[in-house]
């Protein structure tokens, strides 16, 4: 019997010793998971204040200085039935010149304009003349004739709508206007 049993017991035991020396070699030990770094701590942004706007601010100073230099533009007068400039009135045009020079970008329109005597066309020809002589004395003065364009409304547009001598003088006149 002792065969018997040790053919049983042979292969159990073979069978454990197989197992057991399995488990003790052949089984990888599991590493234990690694923790991942904390995060970095959280660096708050720091906005710098605002900076002054300087941009703003020469905006609206050339603006201002923009809109002092269109108020100080001013017209020119003329003798009645004429179209030369006066020679009272060339430090008007060189006034305007001045600014023109400042201002590149500038587009120049120049105006011509009459009293109420003559006949329309006569008028319209004569305030024409005046745009022309006006705009010739800016081109003397270094503007470019490119950025000056004329028109004449002869007696269409009065400065004054009297019949006086006084005011038929101040129709006499060409205009700067910029576009």
């Amino acid at each position: 019997m002792d065969t018997k049993l040790s053919r049983r017991i042979l292969p159990v035991i073979l069978i454990c010793m197989i197992a057991l020396a399995v488990a003790v070699t052949g089984c990888k030990k599991k590493m234990p998971k690694e923790t991942p770094p904390p995060p970095p701590p959280k660096v708050e942004e720091v906005t710098p204040p605002p900076a002054p706007d300087t941009t703003g601010q020469a905006a609206r100073e050339l603006q201002a200085q923009m809109d002092a230099d269109r108020a100080r533009i001013i017209a020119v007068y003329f003798d009645y039935d004429r179209s030369d400039i006066r020679a009272d009135q060339r430090d008007r045009v060189s006034t305007n010149a001045e600014i023109f020079r400042r201002w590149t970008d500038w587009q120049v329109s120049v105006e011509g304009h009459c009293d109420e005597r003559g006949t329309n066309e006569y008028n319209l020809a004569l305030g024409e003349r005046r745009a022309i002589a006006a705009k010739k004395a800016l081109v003397a003065a270094g503007i470019d004739g490119a950025r000056i364009s004329i028109v004449s409304f002869g007696e269409e547009r009065p400065a004054d709508p009297g019949h006086t001598d006084a005011a038929w003088s101040k129709n006499r006149r060409a205009e700067f206007k910029v576009k």
